[in-house]
């Protein structure tokens, strides 16, 4: 949490209206609290759930995963996203793209995630700053770094 605070407290960040959406899913809920505390300027919490809407609860939203995963596979499928293959963790977003995966569960509900014994953490980030930039105050500029 510190190195992200950092991140956004230095420019160019810092002299954008930049906007931080934390995913605050179970246990995501503490580290949303950690942001909190850092007293970072818009700052959002993104709880995701299974249903099939995207509401605005105070200072956070809930957002569906399908809404999520939809809006990251529309934009690699239209070329306007793609994943500049100099940065560090790009070969691992690349590695957990392609191990994510929809199921359904019995009643017939799709359920996104990694295959086992994978992570689907970068795709979940990357989902969330999509989400972001395409709210009604989205950030002024988009800039993804994953703190592994």
């Amino acid at each position: 949490m510190q190195y992200v605070a950092s991140l956004l407290r230095r420019e160019p960040l810092s002299s954008h209206e930049t906007a931080t959406y934390v995913d605050q899913t179970g246990v995501g809920r503490a580290v949303f609290d950690m942001f909190r505390q850092a007293h970072l300027s818009r700052l959002y919490g993104v709880t995701i759930t299974g249903g099939s809407e995207v509401t605005r609860d105070g200072d956070g939203w809930h957002v569906a995963k399908l809404d999520l995963v939809s809006r990251l596979q529309a934009l690699l499928h239209s070329k306007e996203l793609a994943v500049e293959p100099t940065l560090e963790d790009a070969p691992a977003l690349l590695k957990e793209l392609q191990d994510f995966r929809v199921k359904f569960s019995t009643a017939g509900n799709p359920i996104f995630g990694a295959r086992e014994g994978a992570h689907d953490d970068i795709v979940l980030a990357t989902a969330l700053a999509i989400f972001g930039a395409t709210q009604p105050e989205p950030a002024t500029s988009i800039n993804i770094r994953w703190a592994m």
